[in-house]
């Protein structure tokens, strides 16, 4: 099996910085909240939920990304892999797995909802965030042509008969 497109996905900083943000904005809002706590009954109770919500972000923040490779085959099988090691080969003892509907490519962003067949009676959805500062260029638009292949068929699979 030849791989047509081969693609490392890294750790995207943008999205770390995203979510930075937007926990630092959950943050300035709660502090809003209990600065106006006087006028209002209920902000302690909105300011808790709001430094909830910006501690969750800060912890997916510092939490550890993953390395996933994209294996796609000249015919259209879709690989997507955790890897331990960067530099290892592509590996074919990986079931392929299917580009659901509701992937999406977009020109930063590339989100792939994915699952594998066969793994079970209900197979996990899974979505993969593909940011365009965690690929290359070349892999980037490789990619990107790809997808829209697979996408392209797909859509005919799922199509229904009137």
């Amino acid at each position: 099996m030849s791989i047509a497109v081969s693609a490392l996905v890294r750790p995207s900083r943008a999205f770390r910085c995203v979510l930075t943000g937007a926990a630092l904005a959950q943050l300035a809002a709660a502090c809003a909240v209990a600065h106006a706590s006087a006028q209002v009954r209920a902000a302690p109770l909105v300011a808790a939920a709001l430094l909830f919500a910006a501690v969750v972000l800060l912890a997916a923040a510092a939490r550890r990304p993953k390395t996933h490779r994209i294996d796609i085959s000249g015919t259209g099988e879709l690989r997507v892999t955790v890897q331990q090691v960067l530099h290892a080969p592509p590996c074919n003892d990986i079931p392929a797995a299917r580009l659901l509907p509701g992937s999406v490519v977009w020109p930063l962003l590339m989100l792939l909802r994915w699952h594998v067949p066969g793994t079970g009676t209900r197979p996990r959805t899974h979505v993969l965030h593909v940011w365009r500062d965690s690929v290359d260029g070349e892999s980037w638009r490789a990619l990107a042509v790809a997808l829209a292949a697979i996408g392209r068929r797909a859509e005919t699979e799922y199509e229904t008969p009137r």
